[in-house]
């Protein structure tokens, strides 16, 4: 008996160290230079194409599932944590691109940083439903010259890193 309670004890350590927060960016760091590359071109694109669903080089999907998966098996992570690290990465690497990509646009990062995490923290740790992007983005622009349908796409994008970020490091968490 006292070998079973033993055994389950080290069960549930395992997987509580399999959602430490702390070991998420793992995945990047295995990520190559190129592939980054190749995700921030795919970021530069995505967001100067309107109209149009953001697209990644299969490439690079491939390259982040392969990191987090060598990362899963070096920290042991669950399957759960292992997609939401992936999800993560992707917006992580791509983050700063879509940061500049925003300024080159006359759009203030900080300030729209600032808004998205003026929701309440259950909005943010969670995918936001159509509504709540649209009502982010419409109390982000004031500015009537600049409240365009591709400056919308632009933020609703810009929103989405920020989102995946947020939503993806927490479902890590709980994983």
């Amino acid at each position: 008996m006292r070998i079973i309670v033993t055994a389950l004890l080290l069960a549930f350590a395992a997987s509580a160290h399999a959602a430490d927060l702390a070991t998420i960016d793992c995945v990047a760091g295995k990520v190559s230079p190129a592939v980054t590359a190749s995700l921030h071109a795919d970021v530069s694109r995505n967001m100067a194409e309107s109209g149009k669903r953001p697209s990644y080089d299969p490439a690079v999907g491939g390259s982040i599932a392969s990191a987090a998966a060598a990362c899963g098996l070096e920290h042991n992570w669950s399957e759960a944590a292992v997609k939401a690290a992936r999800i993560y990465t992707l917006a992580r690497l791509g983050l700063p691109v879509a940061t500049r990509v925003i300024g080159e646009r006359g759009f203030d990062a900080a300030a729209l940083e600032d808004r998205f995490h003026a929701l309440p923290e259950e909005t943010r740790n969670r995918v936001l439903t159509p509504v709540e992007n649209q009502e982010l983005i419409k109390g982000s622009v004031t500015d009537e010259a600049k409240q365009t349908r591709e400056n919308a796409e632009l933020l609703a994008e810009y929103f989405a890193f920020l989102s995946t970020i947020q939503y993806a490091s927490f479902e890590f968490s709980q994983a």
